[in-house]
């Protein structure tokens, strides 16, 4: 995100207020020393101002991150582009905080002349997924732009090349298989990314999941929908189970990712690893299971 452009959009919105930098700070309960480090796009504020920020400077989180007014037909792409940025901002501080790390620990290890063994560490190639923690900038930024089903966002690290990533996309019926799909995107042309996100949100209202995929420049953006066609849908109870750890890729191979249940009556939710070794026992419990396996396919 461009720091400096979001600080010049806060301070022409305090100023078309006619409002001081210390008035901002006073009703953020803030210095106006924070105010002024905004402004200069020294730093952002703090995840939780967000909100009271916005509404203060009668602005939408959007244009907030983005710097700048936006039209309402584009209200939408430039929300799943500030989601995009953020996520990727955060891996980005994340990558330079490793390196500094790296840096040390290399220093160190001289000393105690274990530099070969740590070198070979460093450079050994690494392919896995993984959820962003719940409690991170990234993720709760995401959260505010979701409904109440919250956002389930997931990024990736790959050192191989492949030509597909897949999501396979299976609906479930009191237990029987009613229906598959799936999403994916090429890179033959482009060359694969070497990092990305996954984002899912629920959006419990319009029913559907909407889906989007990015890395290096590429993104795929869709919905799957749910529950269609099912009768007094909106009285349907809903949750997720997914996975809560690193998970290794293995390329050429479905892996779960989550799976989204929808029930009538009484839900039964286990973890995903349960729900994937006793597939049937799950399934047959809950009206209506969306099951989303990744791919990474050379």
């Amino acid at each position: 995100m461009d720091l400096v452009k979001i600080g010049k959009y806060i301070a022409s919105k305090r100023k078309s207020l006619g409002m001081t930098q210390k008035q901002l700070a006073e009703k953020l309960g803030m210095s106006d020393k924070s105010v002024s480090k905004w402004e200069r796009g020294v730093c952002l504020p703090d995840v939780s101002v967000y909100k009271e920020l916005c509404s203060i400077l009668g602005i939408s989180l959007n244009e907030f991150l983005a710097g700048e007014d936006i039209a309402q037909e584009n209200i939408i792409q430039k929300s799943e582009t500030n989601i995009i940025e953020v996520i990727r901002d955060n891996i980005n501080k994340q990558k330079c905080l490793k390196v500094m790390k790296c840096i040390l620990v290399f220093i160190f290890i001289c000393v105690v002349s274990v530099i070969g063994f740590t070198i070979y560490r460093l450079k050994k190639p690494q392919n896995y997924i993984s959820p962003v923690a719940k409690d991170s900038i990234e993720m709760q930024t995401a959260e505010l732009f979701a409904g109440s089903d919250g956002a389930f966002v997931y990024k990736f690290i790959t050192t191989d090349k492949y030509k597909k990533l897949k999501l396979h996309i299976y609906r479930y019926e009191s237990g029987k298989l009613s229906d598959q799909d799936k999403v994916e995107m090429g890179f033959e042309d482009s060359g694969s990314p070497k990092s990305g996100e996954i984002v899912m949100v629920p959006d419990f209202d319009n029913y559907v999941i909407k889906l989007i995929i990015s890395g290096d420049g590429n993104k795929l953006s869709t919905e799957i929908p749910i529950l269609e066609k099912v009768e007094d849908r909106e009285y349907y109870g809903r949750a997720a189970t997914e996975i809560k750890n690193v998970v290794d890729v293995k390329y050429n191979e479905q892996q779960p990712l989550i799976a989204f249940v929808y029930d009538s009556d009484e839900m039964s939710v286990p973890t995903l690893d349960d729900f994937i070794n006793s597939q049937i026992d799950f399934l047959s419990k809950n009206d209506y299971v969306y099951y989303v396996a990744f791919e990474f396919c050379k």
